[in-house]
């Protein structure tokens, strides 16, 4: 039986690997605990770290990823095997390593998470936000921008911007999202508005009002929920700059933004460019290197754009020329293939969660076809050990 990874590649099914005896295989080899590190504080994580799990309580996997930043099939293996684990990976440390001993005085460094699709980039930034939340920074946070592009759920002509276009639906949810990872944090902050918006004659938000004020507007009238966005996002901006708060991009699939077309069409069936959204134009602003005392996290990915402009998961290649101008400068990072300590360290998981039971598994010959069918990557290596 072959099977067929969304790649592409083709590989032999976990099934006829399984079909081999237990007895023409002699056990040569048993996982140890090796494979995981009691260091749970992302803060502390390092090079003796790597190829290692480490655990996420239930209580900090609900505060950052209820709404997104788990990859769906992870997000469901994480909750069949009872718990969340993340791999600490180099690419992840190397960025660690750079937000310890980064300058906050500096205008902000951008940073380019890059990779195949399905070697990692998001679980990486799964990563960084529990860094980031542990280090006590205001996280800003976008868990897949091509669902914007690609599924919005219902875009309006912006009634404050002409020719640009609301998200409502979206937009709500955002504000929630942001809400839920950064609700303690922000009343300890007590953030507050710089200057007076007005949404309509009867209704706006005075200078000095608390930023709670500007988000549960948005959540409650999803009319002004993309504009609450926008207005959200430049206030954290000022208080990043005057030292009030500390703040944490994080963006996956950014080179969304630069897509040629979105599914959003008008009223003459003309396509809305995604440069021509609301929350575009907001997320551009704040991923500018024109403030301080922040970082900003991307991820670009071929899975981002469309089916004809996935030949390369360069950098170059997934922003084009305006979403490379717009990042430029910036510090590329690559998520690659697992190492051979990760890929070991990845089926020692799997059989201790009981998820991987053949006992070949455990063998050398049967980790060599593993890794030989599956490359190493990541997502074709958790496919090729799933159940039937």
């Amino acid at each position: 039986m072959i099977r067929f990874s969304p790649t592409g590649t083709v590989f032999r099914v976990w099934r006829r690997f399984s079909s081999w005896s237990a007895n023409t295989m002699p056990i040569t080899e048993t996982i140890t605990d090796t494979f995981r590190t009691n260091e749970l504080d992302p803060m502390n994580h390092r090079k003796d770290h790597d190829g290692c799990f480490y655990s996420i309580s239930q209580s900090v996997k609900k505060q950052l990823f209820t709404g997104g930043g788990l990859p769906k099939e992870y997000k469901e293996l994480s909750e069949t095997l009872n718990g969340l684990s993340i791999m600490v990976r180099k690419p992840a440390i190397e960025l660690i390593t750079y937000l310890n001993k980064t300058n906050f005085d500096a205008p902000v460094t951008r940073y380019v998470l890059y990779g195949k699709t399905g070697s990692g980039k998001s679980i990486s930034l799964a990563h960084i936000l529990h860094y980031g939340s542990n280090a006590g920074m205001v996280l800003v946070h976008v868990p897949w921008v091509p669902n914007w592009v690609r599924f919005p759920k219902g875009c309006t002509p912006s009634v404050i911007h002409p020719n640009m276009y609301d998200h409502p639906i979206e937009s709500v949810e955002w504000l929630r999202h942001f809400s839920t990872q950064n609700g303690l944090l922000m009343q300890k902050l007590e953030l507050k508005t710089t200057e007076t918006y007005t949404w309509s004659k009867r209704e706006m938000t005075a200078a000095g009002s608390p930023l709670s004020e500007l988000i549960d507007l948005g959540m409650n009238r999803a009319k002004y929920a993309t504009d609450c966005v926008a207005a959200l996002l430049g206030e954290l901006k000022k208080a990043a700059v005057s030292k009030r708060c500390r703040v944490l991009v994080v963006i996956d699939g950014f080179n969304a933004f630069f897509s040629p077309r979105s599914k959003v069409q008008r009223e003459d069936k003309s396509i809305v460019l995604p440069t021509e959204f609301v929350l575009t134009d907001a997320f551009l602003s704040l991923t500018r290197n024109d403030w301080t005392n922040g970082a900003i996290v991307v991820s670009v990915d071929a899975s981002a754009l469309p089916l004809e402009l996935r030949e390369s998961p360069l950098p170059r290649y997934q922003l084009g020329k305006q979403g490379f101008e717009h990042l430029d400068p910036f510090i590329p990072i690559e998520v690659p293939n697992y190492s051979e300590k990760e890929f070991h360290s990845q089926i020692d998981y799997y059989i201790e969660r009981n998820w991987l039971q053949q006992p070949k598994a455990r063998t050398d010959r049967g980790r060599a076809e593993l890794s030989f069918t599956s490359g190493n990557h990541p997502l074709s290596l958790m496919k090729l050990v799933a159940p039937y």
